[in-house]
């Protein structure tokens, strides 16, 4: 077996200048050391790698290879992702089952970065504080202790269990055709609870508090909510109908809330909810779903493939609004945007409109509270704004209309 290394860096006695850039991490390696490191270029880890006591500066994706035993511990990471780049760009990937140990370390994103780890393998977590980030654990076996995240996504047999966890958002996805019944669960204070999660996933959670259930319903999944003191409820949807997607407290006991209202779609998901406090909503659509919603409070909102999607009279927040592929979004009389809201909100990380791919987009007296990039050969058309966005970004072949004349920023080639 191939002897642990320890690389130990001597610095000068004089001020460093600069930043140092990270060095290759081989196998075996350890880097210890009270020093500032960059790290410009896509980071691949494989074989075993320590980082120790160092702050980095990350400007890039990091991917762990199948295999790979990654190591921090009292580490500072600071993140960005560059300009135009889409948010989460600056994240963690695991090609396959990996490794995973965090201890006494940070991770802070600067500027518009949202860093995102989807992980897949062992995770263990002993102090771990940071903001704006998520992890995703995809066939993770856990224990978390003292973490601090704004999004744990617990799916995809996954199981894991944590003590003293901080949590804007506790998140699962179900699978294709579950039914799965989530109840009791606080907002205002912490709880300990054992909870089956979605796609076969569970979780022993003590002394956590999380400021947001969110759960994703895919496919025909079925889900029953009651007493859940704050929830953002995701579609995947593909269907065709009306949809409303309601906001506050919805379902008395005894006599629930059913999404969709029968007869209105053809989607075949459902939430019954009872004494659910419906905060926002988050719809992914893609193949040739054609939906319209109104009178809708919507937190993310994508399209993708062929979808054509119409908005009418409803509250968009576009903490992630997306289009891609030759999808299509009409937005009527409605607020997009929400940073008038992140201050006071921290579930709201972002909020901006971006497009690409083929994908048009046409909004009507909108109010605009947030900026819009259009990238690819998207198409972008604004009319008669009831407030302009807070910029327009042109990049790539994109084309960008608007009645009455708004000033547009081209960024040239887009960013990957």
């Amino acid at each position: 077996m191939q002897r642990f290394l320890t690389l130990i860096l001597f610095c000068s006695t004089l001020p460093m200048a600069a930043q140092t850039p990270l060095p290759p991490l081989h196998d075996g390696i350890v880097i210890d050391q009270k020093a500032e490191f960059r790290q410009d270029a896509p980071l691949r880890i494989a074989g075993r790698v320590k980082l120790k006591d160092l702050t980095l500066d990350l400007l890039g994706p990091v991917t762990l290879a199948s295999g790979a035993d990654f190591e921090l511990e009292g580490v500072t990471l600071k993140v960005s992702d560059p300009r135009g780049t889409a948010n989460g760009t600056s994240g963690l990937f695991c090609d396959g089952p990996a490794k995973v140990t965090i201890r006494r370390s940070s991770m802070r994103p600067e500027g518009s970065a949202h860093p995102i780890w989807r992980l897949k393998g062992d995770l263990t977590v002993n102090d771990f504080q940071t903001e704006n980030s998520e992890f995703h654990l995809d066939h993770v076996q856990g224990h978390l202790e003292n973490f601090t995240i704004f999004e744990l996504e617990i799916s995809k047999a996954s199981h894991i269990s944590g003590k003293n966890l901080h949590l804007v958002f506790l998140s699962t996805h179900t699978g294709a055709s579950e039914k799965l019944d989530f109840s009791d669960i606080p907002v205002d204070h912490s709880f300990s609870q054992k909870l089956q999660m979605g796609s076969e996933a569970t979780a022993d959670l003590t002394d956590t508090s999380i400021q947001m259930f969110l759960l994703y319903v895919h496919g025909s999944s079925q889900a029953n909510l009651s007493r859940i003191g704050r929830a953002q409820l995701a579609i995947a949807p593909s269907c065709r109908g009306n949809l409303r997607l309601p906001h506050g407290m919805v379902g008395a006991a005894g006599k629930p809330l059913v999404v969709p209202e029968p007869g209105a779609s053809d989607c075949p998901f459902r939430f019954t909810l009872q004494e659910v406090n419906a905060d926002t909503w988050d719809v992914y659509a893609g193949k040739d779903a054609d939906l319209t919603f109104s009178d809708s409070v919507i937190d993310e909102l994508t399209g993708d493939g062929q979808a054509r999607l119409t908005v009418k009279n409803s509250e968009v927040y576009a903490d992630w609004l997306s289009l891609g592929g030759n999808a299509s979004l009409q937005v009527e009389n409605s607020t997009v945007g929400a940073q008038r809201l992140v201050a006071s909100r921290p579930d709201l990380a972002t909020s901006q409109v971006r497009l690409n791919g083929h994908s048009q987009a046409t909004f009507e007296k909108a109010v605009f509270d947030c900026g819009v990039l259009a990238g690819g050969n998207s198409t972008l058309t604004i009319r008669d704004s009831a407030k302009p966005p807070a910029y327009l970004w042109r990049a790539g072949h994109a084309s960008v209309t608007t009645k009455p004349e708004l000033s547009v920023e081209d960024l040239g080639e887009e960013k990957h």
